[in-house]
C-alpha cells in the first residue's frame, strides 16, 4: 500500500466508502453480481477477527504462533518499525507465504501479521490454496519517521502484505495482475459489484470478498482501489481500530 495514511485518515475513508452511492455500472465485464458484502451494511458490524489479533500482547502473540505450529525466529535488532519482529521460516497453517522472487519461506514481519496469516492460511487451505506469493511485506521506513515513531503501521511496521499470486493444490496459479479483471473505482464486493465470468476472476473475487466478510484484515485493497494496487491485494492489520476498510 503506497502513501502514508494514518488510522484516522483510513477511518474517514472507510466512512466515505460506506456512504458513497454505487458508481455508474457501465462496465464491459459480464457475470452475475457478487453478494458478499452488501453496500450500505456497516462493515464495523462484521466479525473483527483482525481486531482480536491486534489486541494480543507480544507474549500472547508469540505463544499463538507456537501453538499454531509456525516455525519462526525472534529478531531483536536491525528491524526498525516493528513492535515484535519475527522471521517466519515455515508454511503458515499449511500455506507457503514467500516473495515472488523467493524460493523458500523466510519472511520478516510483525508477529501480529503472522498470527493474522495463520487465520488467513486456514481460510485459504479450505479453498484449496497452498501458496501465496507476495510483492512486498516489511519495508523499512524512513529513518526520521522511525526516530519519531519507533512502532509503525502498514508495511514499515511489518503489518501488511501485498499478495500477488495464489497457487492451488493442483498447480493452478491465479495472478492478480492477469486474472482479477476488475474496474478502477468500481465496487469490489456487494450486490452492485460486477465480476468477469472467467474462472480466475471469479475465484479471486470470491477469495477477496469472503476474507473481507470474515474480517481477517482491517484493510483490504484490490485493483479496483487505485492504479498502485493493480497487481496485488493489500491486506493489513491495524492497531487500536474497530473498523474495516474494503475497496
Amino acid at each position: 500500500m503506497s502513501g502514508a495514511r494514518g488510522p484516522l485518515a483510513l477511518a474517514a475513508l472507510a466512512l466515505l466508502a460506506l456512504a458513497r452511492p454505487a458508481a455508474a455500472q457501465a462496465q464491459s465485464d459480464a457475470g452475475a453480481p457478487e453478494a458478499e458484502i452488501p453496500e450500505g451494511e456497516p462493515l464495523t458490524e462484521a466479525p473483527l477477527a483482525a481486531t482480536e489479533v491486534a489486541a494480543l500482547s507480544p507474549r500472547q502473540c508469540l505463544r499463538a504462533l507456537v501453538r499454531a505450529g509456525v516455525a519462526f525466529e525472534r529478531v531483536r535488532w536491525g528491524t526498525s518499525g516493528m513492535a515484535t519482529p519475527v522471521v517466519v521460516t515455515s508454511p503458515i497453517a499449511g500455506v507457503t507465504v514467500r516473495a515472488s522472487r523467493g524460493t523458500a519461506p523466510r519472511e520478516t514481519m510483525d508477529c501480529l501479521l503472522a498470527v493474522a496469516l495463520v487465520r488467513y492460511g486456514r481460510f485459504l487451505r479450505a479453498r484449496g490454496v497452498r501458496e501465496v506469493r507476495h510483492l512486498s511485506l516489511h519495508r523499512r521506513g524512513a529513518a526520521d519517521d522511525v526516530a519519531r515513531h519507533p512502532v509503525m503501521a502498514r508495511h514499515p511496521g511489518g503489518l501488511a502484505i501485498d499478495a500477488a499470486v495464489y497457487v492451488l493444490d493442483d498447480g493452478t496459479e491465479y495472478n492478480v495482475t492477469r486474472d482479477f479483471h476488475g474496474r478502477l473505482g468500481a465496487p469490489v464486493c456487494g450486490p452492485s459489484a460486477r465480476v468477469s465470468p472467467l474462472p480466475g476472476a471469479r475465484f479471486l473475487r470470491r477469495l477477496f470478498c469472503d476474507a473481507a466478510r470474515a474480517g481477517l484484515f482491517h484493510v483490504s485493497l484490490s485493483p479496483n482501489f487505485n492504479d498502485e494496487h493493480s497487481n496485488h491485494f493489500h491486506l493489513e492489520v491495524a492497531r487500536s481500530v474497530s473498523w474495516l476498510f474494503v475497496r
